[in-house]
């Protein structure tokens, strides 16, 4: 019935032709004031998740997660759009997103999809449209997404480096599921409750081409609209700063050790004070655990705290780089030659790169003649490793490799709370833990 139907409007569009009279390619605009007065009613939230899906094209992960309908009946654009049953172009998606990730899940019913055809563009497909800057108007950092029911994804009409996807055809239609990198949307500070202009909508083709459209919110599903939706970013983690002393609140989880060429058996470990002397003269390792903080806590990021009381030249300065360290080492026993009392560095002085030490340097410091506190910034991916894989945890190593030869004292890990080196982690907690 529904293809002679369509055979029917074909033939008809024919003699119409034939005598003068054409379809407009899109219906009669809706007033402005109508237009705005709908557009402020379509607002969306995202939330946050501490698990996100699989994307693997399959949605019994998206149970639970609100769902957006679209159909004839409430899509925005065009008029006339509920002429098409649900049966055959209509649909629900979800928004969700995690500190890394953003995640759409689309559910299409389509009595017959089309995914072959000679243009893609052409085939059953949706479009996602992030209004990053909520302008109204196309701008730069802008992000439009085309998915269609043959899995293919473009994101600005380009190949979406970072994105994953996937889409399948199921019986009643087809489905899909897209994760975007946080990044692609700049520098949104998602914890806010952002909002970014937003809107999506659907393309139908029964086997003749192009035949219906639907867009959620504005007049265009393809690209920002004045008339677009909003998106709220929302239920973000809470993310705080986390100190660990040793000795306070039962933290032992700080050993360290200076590295001496001078005296190369000789042992640092239990001392109260350490050296970093420039021009390699002296190393400082250090490890330091970081203690269990709870389910679904992530580790972003860490710093370390090291009190230098001493320099032999006030005025001198020294370039202080660390990297991580690839193997044990016992802080009673390491020395330049030795990791413990019995195996030797690969290289004295743990220097052999790839296997005592890696060779990326993970923080940096230039460091003064002047005594006092210094904050040694980790790389974000070192902590997160070290909480997620304290397996892989052997700790650091700080090397004074360029600059004057300046010679450095400081309390060691064993020296009492008020001088020991300490840590701080940046962490990230599901927000019914944050408080």
């Amino acid at each position: 019935m529904k293809r002679t139907i369509l055979i029917l409007m074909v033939v008809a569009a024919i003699v119409m032709a034939a005598v003068g009279v054409g379809f407009a390619e899109a219906p009669p605009a809706k007033s402005p004031d109508s237009l705005q007065q709908l557009s402020s009613q379509r607002q969306i939230n995202a939330d946050w998740v501490v698990h996100p899906p699989v994307i693997d094209g399959d949605l019994y992960d998206w149970n639970n997660v609100p769902k957006i309908y679209l159909n004839g009946q409430n899509a925005d654009y065009p008029e006339g759009s509920e002429f098409f049953p649900p049966e055959d172009n209509s649909a629900w998606a979800s928004i969700i997103w995690t500190s890394q990730r953003i995640y759409l899940a689309i559910s299409v019913t389509d009595d017959y999809v089309v995914n072959n055809s000679r243009n893609w563009r052409q085939d059953d497909l949706a479009g996602f449209v992030f209004d990053v800057d909520n302008s109204g108007d196309y701008s730069l950092g802008d992000i439009s997404l085309i998915f269609s029911s043959n899995n293919v994804l473009t994101s600005n009409d380009g190949w979406p480096a970072g994105y994953e996807w996937a889409s399948k055809v199921t019986e009643t239609g087809w489905q899909g599921e897209v994760s975007i990198p946080n990044s692609e949307l700049g520098d949104l500070d998602f914890l806010g409750g952002h909002q970014v202009g937003f809107t999506w909508g659907l393309q139908d083709n029964d086997g003749i081409g192009v035949e219906s459209w639907m867009s959620w919110a504005g007049p265009d599903f393809l690209k920002p609209t004045p008339e677009e939706g909003l998106l709220t970013f929302t239920n973000g983690p809470i993310r705080k700063w986390v100190a660990f002393h040793p000795g306070v609140d039962g933290y032992d989880g700080i050993i360290d050790s200076s590295l001496d060429s001078w005296h190369p058996d000789q042992r640092h470990g239990e001392e109260q004070e350490l050296v970093l002397y420039g021009r390699n003269y002296y190393h400082l390792v250090m490890k330091f655990d970081i203690p269990d903080l709870g389910e679904d806590v992530q580790v972003i990021d860490a710093r370390v705290h090291i009190n230098f009381t001493y320099s032999n030249h006030p005025d001198w300065t020294s370039n202080v780089w660390v990297y991580r360290l690839l193997r044990p080492w016992d802080e009673p026993t390491v020395t330049w030659y030795n990791t413990d009392a019995t195996t030797k560095w690969a290289r004295a002085g743990a220097d052999a790169i790839g296997v005592d030490r890696e060779s990326r340097r993970i923080a940096a410091k230039t460091l003064t003649g002047v005594p006092g506190w210094v904050t040694f910034d980790l790389a974000d991916d070192v902590a997160t490793d070290m909480y997620e894989h304290p397996e892989n945890n052997f700790g650091i190593i700080f090397r004074a490799e360029q600059g004057s030869n300046v010679k450095y004292k400081l309390p060691s890990s064993e020296a009492g709370p008020e001088n020991a080196p300490w840590i701080e982690v940046y962490a990230e907690f599901p927000p019914d833990q944050g408080n």
